[in-house]
Parts: C-alpha cells; structure tokens; sequence
C-alpha cells in the first residue's frame, strides 16, 4: 500500500453533510483563458500569472467577473517538458512555467538580463518551445534564489503545506534535470502561490481539475497504492471521437479510497479552491462511474467502473463551502440524467455547450455555464471556414447559421460575436466566451487523439496580450454580454 503523507490538520477526513456547495453568481460573464497562450511583450515565451493579472484586471474593467483557466498543475522537472495541463505530475502544487521571473523578490540583483533577452525572443514564434522556457526560467530562477532564497512568508506557506510539500520538493529535486535543491522547488511553488495570489485579487478565478495524473509523477508516487494497476482512464466512442479516447492516466481504485481517507480526491479539491472564486471538474462523471481501458487495448474493449459518488459529492460540496468556491461539473457526453440530477441537488452548476446541445441557449438551464466549445473543441471559426480538419463535424456549421442567420460568406468573428450575444441573452447563470473565438482563431487548443499531427497545447494567441486588450471581436462581446444584463 502506497504512504500517505503525514499532512497537517486540514487535511483531515471532514464531518460530511447533505449541505449543497457554494452558490454562483446569480448572473455574471467570463472568458476562458489558456494561460500558456495568454502572452504579452513582457512574456518568457509563454503566458504566466503576471500576464493573467493584467488580463483580469482589464477584463474586470469591462464588466466580466470570471476567468476560466486550464488546469495548473506542475509538471516533471524533466526533458522533453510536458505540454498537456491534463496530464500533471501532481494536482496539488503549481507549473513553474507560469511565474514571472522579474516580479520576484531579488530578481533585479539577480543577473537575469542575458537570459531575459533569450526569453523574450522566444515570442516571435508562435508555437511555444516548453523545453527552452523550461530551461531559461530554470536558470534564471536559481539566480534569483540565490539572490533571495528566505522571502518573507515563506515560513508560515511551508508550515502550512506540511510534509506533502517536503515530499514534492525531494521528489522535484530527484528528478530535475537542472539539479534544483529541494529547497528550491520549495521555495518555487511560494513564488507560484504568491504570484496566483496576486492574480486572483484582479478577476475571480476559476480553476480545472483534470480526472487525473501522470502515471510517472509525484501523486502516482504518493498516492501509488490507491489506484488500479495496468488499466488507463478514457471514453467510449461518441458522436465526436468515433474511436473513443484512452488518455493514459491511472485510474484511483474506488475500493481503497476510503482506505486513503478520501485524501487523492480532497487533496485535489483543496488545491483547486485556493485563490479561486470556482472550480470546474473536468469530467465530472469521474465521481460517478469511469471508463477503463486495459493496457494494451482499445478504448472499444473498455468498461466502466462505478465510484462512490455519495461520499464523493458530500466531499465536493463540504471543500466548495470550506472554500467559498462554487463548483461547475464538465457534464458532457454520455451523461446519464440521474448524474445531472445529483449534482444538481447539489448545488453543482451543469456545463452546456452550444456544439452539444439540440435546443438553442435561451433554452437552457439557469443552473448552468453557457459557452459554445471546451479546449478539445473546434473554434467557431474552424466550423464556419470548414478549416476544421475533423469533416464530419461540419454539421455544427449549420447549427451556426440557424442561430446566427449570418451570410454564407460572414467573417469568424462577427459570427462569434452574434453567437455569443445569444449565449449573453440566454438565462444561464454564467456565459462564457473564448479568447480564440473572439479572434477567430482557426486552430482549437487541443485535438484529442493526436501526438506529433497537431501542435497540442503549444499554440499561443496570434496577437499579444496588450493588442487582445483592443481587438474588436473581444470589445464587442464584451459590450454585448454588458448589454445583456450581465
């Protein structure tokens, strides 16, 4: 049996109740954000969480209150560096990516200008080069703890994170093809949380929670013998994925859960709700039942595995309240009603798609995010341009037109925006829109199934961060979604 770390208090088992989780905002808007892709001139190659305190900020000038991020996970101090933010090392701690080198203490003695430069450089492309920003950050951040290794505060964040924080830096150390101490990466993910921090004082954030991890990372290692040996975590085929998905992440083994005192699932919503106004679970059903996969097989083989939802869902909404951080589930695909209706009951807000649903957005539920795609989606512009490699998604092409009555030759953007009005007029709780949507990016984040085919997670924005601030496609849905009452 895998160990357990000796966490501090908070930790502990709950006294669980039939209370809901936290309630949404009655009526709000929001943008979904891939921080990696969010990079301003100021930017080491990649987007970080000074870049998204900017954005939240202007955002929040335009009325929007919410930021939907991609999961924040760290990844394996090792080459090549993981791209996916769905498949982290661990979901406790945070991506070293995504700090800003020069907003740290001691950064300015440190003698980071040469490396600064390096960096900077790395803009001019637009697909991100995660091994170079690893590598430049890396070195550029030893300098600068060297500098400053014992900031203030950073006593009372290791008291607090206890011995699970130890454990991760001694792992990170282990591992780190740069030769970080463990008191480096300890002294990484305080800048990381200080830094998230600051960011989360400028928009409400809400933060994903992948289904799972890294067979190779430190929650595999930690949480080693709660989860079930030589089968991976996936999806049947569907309407979207013809040969369903095997995503190659373990799956925990809801027979030992109670066993490990429920602490892999409550560790992760924790971590989630800190410095967060929500969180989202990617798919939600995963408290339910999930589909797995033997090694070696194909996702048609596979079956589903029920978990212990009752206990799961009282855990979701005891953290949700503990936290002041409402919940919103990724109900999509093969969702059975019952599943709806739990989380409902619950106080989980439902996640509706326009690519998903038959009824137009006027229709759906007050209970429930309104935005048109996910990460793994087509954009609005790869459907109306029929750019979109997928063919037979073509149809969603016309789902556009009956709801927008645009011309056949309409550029993507003004079809994005007129979408969007609809989803700002609808009665859901909560409209979001898409960065790449409002850009008319072509490309979606993310092409499930694929390795080398498609640059997955590497595709930044087309246009800096200080030119997003400006762009008419993002001006005018956020005047409508204004206009709209939200």
């Amino acid at each position: 049996m895998g160990a357990i770390s000796d966490d501090p208090p908070h930790l502990a088992r709950p006294n669980v109740t039939d209370e809901p989780c936290a309630q949404g905002p009655e009526r709000a808007w929001g943008w979904a954000v891939q921080v990696y892709a969010l990079r301003s001139r100021e930017s080491w190659g990649i987007g970080d969480f000074a870049d998204l305190r900017r954005f939240g900020r202007w955002a929040r000038g335009t009325g929007a209150s919410i930021a939907l991020l991609n999961p924040l996970g760290a990844q394996l101090p090792t080459l090549p560096y993981e791209p996916s933010p769905y498949y982290p090392s661990t979901r406790r701690y945070r991506n070293l990516v995504y700090l800003r080198v020069e907003d740290i203490e001691g950064a300015s003695r440190a003698g980071i200008s040469e490396l600064r430069e390096q960096a900077l450089a790395l803009n001019a492309d637009r697909l991100i080069d995660y091994d170079r920003v690893f590598e430049l950050k890396s070195a550029a951040l030893r300098k600068v703890f060297e500098s400053a290794p014992r900031p203030r505060g950073i006593t009372s964040y290791v008291a607090r994170e206890g011995a699970a924080l130890r454990e991760f830096a001694n792992f990170n150390s282990e591992r780190d093809v740069y030769e970080g101490s463990a008191e480096f990466h300890v002294w990484i993910q305080y800048q990381l949380d200080r830094q998230l921090a600051r960011a989360s004082r400028e928009i409400g954030l809400v933060t994903d929670i992948p289904v799972g991890f890294n067979p190779d990372g430190f929650d595999a290692v930690r949480f080693g013998g709660y989860f079930a040996p030589h089968v991976h975590v996936g999806a049947p085929p569907d309407q979207f994925f013809r040969d369903g998905q095997d995503w190659g992440l373990p799956p925990l083994d809801p027979w030992k859960l109670g066993d490990a005192r429920w602490m892999p699932f409550v560790d992760a919503i924790r971590a989630a709700c800190r410095h967060a106004a929500g969180i989202r679970l990617d798919h939600v059903m995963g408290l339910f039942r999930l589909f797995w996969i033997p090694e070696g097989m194909s996702p048609v083989n596979g079956a589903y595995v029920h978990y212990p939802a009752e206990m799961l869902l009282a855990l979701l909404a005891h953290e949700s309240r503990r936290a002041k951080a409402f919940v919103v589930g990724e109900d999509l695909g093969l969702v059975e009603p019952v599943v709806r209706e739990q989380l409902q009951a619950k106080g989980s807000l439902s996640y509706r798609l326009l690519w998903f649903e038959d009824s137009h957005p006027s229709q759906w539920p007050h209970d429930a995010v309104a935005a048109v795609g996910t990460h793994d989606l087509p954009t609005i512009a790869g459907i109306w341009t029929l750019s979109e490699p997928e063919h037979r998604l073509h149809h969603l092409r016309d789902k556009l037109i009956d709801i927008t009555h645009m011309p056949a030759d309409a550029n993507p953007v003004d079809v994005a925006v007129e979408t969007y009005r609809h989803l700002a007029m609808g009665p859901s709780r909560i409209a979001l829109a898409s960065l790449e949507d409002a850009l008319g990016v072509h490309e979606r984040p993310n092409v499930p199934g694929t390795i080398d085919e498609f640059p997955n997670w590497r595709l930044a924005l087309p246009i800096a961060l200080e030119d997003v601030e400006r762009a008419e496609g993002v001006q005018r849905i956020a005047q409508d979604m204004r206009a709209a009452g939200r």
